[in-house]
């Protein structure tokens, strides 16, 4: 049994096992294993009046190209827990590193970001000293897939770094009035070192 046939079952049959061996050692030499960090950037926007595009991520996985199994790697958000990122404060080539984890060497397919919720804050009146109007941006979906294929080797170190167009994603809904705001993400992969 190979090595790759071996990890994935491992995987499968002790998974609180293995994440906790992963997790809990800072050695990149193990044998089959890699670090991955995903960093994410955002294109400017235009929508007139807009001071933040708040995004709460939940989640950040990697799915391996054998999809058909459902394996995914899970990625430690650097915020210990939920992460709210205003996606405007991240334009103009400023990043910000979303999560991070060791994960077996092997071929990956995509990036899974799961938003739980998402929120437009704008000022309708040009005035100050007047407070910014907060609408819900609808998300139904609560995943982004981001198809990337990647191979890791052991030991390697590799960065992503995703642009989360804030522009293209926030769509203005003219014929629903319970959704003003949609939010149909675009995400692309900007740099991978």
């Amino acid at each position: 049994m190979n090595r790759k046939r071996l990890t994935l079952l491992s995987l499968a049959l002790a998974p609180a096992l293995i994440v906790s061996v992963i997790t809990s050692c800072s050695d990149n030499t193990l044998s089959g294993n890699a670090t991955v960090s995903v960093l994410l950037t955002d294109a400017p926007i235009d929508l007139s009046g807009v001071s933040a595009v708040n995004v709460t991520l939940i989640g950040v996985s990697l799915q391996t190209a054998d999809d058909a199994d459902g394996n995914s790697m899970k990625l430690s958000l650097t915020s210990g827990g939920d992460l709210v990122i205003n996606l405007l404060d991240y334009q103009n080539g400023q990043v910000l590193l979303i999560a991070t984890g060791d994960v077996p060497d092997g071929d990956y397919a995509k990036i899974r970001m799961l938003v739980s919720q998402a929120e437009l804050v704008r000022d309708d009146d040009g005035d100050p000293d007047t407070p910014d109007i907060v609408e819900p941006i609808f998300n139904p979906s609560h995943k982004v897939d981001v198809p990337v294929a990647f191979t890791l080797s052991n030991g390697e170190n590799m960065e992503i770094t995703l642009d989360f167009d804030a522009a293209l994603s926030v769509q203005v809904n003219q014929t629903n009035g319970q959704h003003p705001y949609i939010l149909r993400p675009v995400i692309n992969v900007v740099e991978m070192n």
